[in-house]
């Protein structure tokens, strides 16, 4: 590469502004809130599910309680598409 392709391009954006791009406000705000949770919920609880008993802090059994709820989510979506792209075909 050459030197003057490595250099900061400061003309504004198709926007008009320069300065830091929306995602990346919405990310480190983002990275913040999910701090402060994970702070403000440290403390341990006891879970129970079926025939499972243990402990886990409380912020790890929320946080695996939305991953579950996202994997089901993706797996009724996909489920969808299947079902009406075979509703489709016939």
């Amino acid at each position: 590469m050459r030197d003057n392709d490595l250099q900061y391009n400061d003309q504004p954006g198709a926007a008009g502004r320069n300065g830091p791009g929306l995602f990346l406000v919405l990310t480190i705000f983002v990275a913040a809130i999910t701090a402060m949770f994970i702070l403000q919920n440290r403390e341990r609880t006891s879970i129970e599910f079926l025939f499972f008993d243990f402990n886990s802090r409380t912020w790890v059994a929320i946080a695996i309680s939305i991953g579950l709820g996202v994997l089901l989510d993706r797996l009724f979506l996909a489920w969808w598409r299947r079902a009406r792209k075979r509703k489709n075909e016939n």
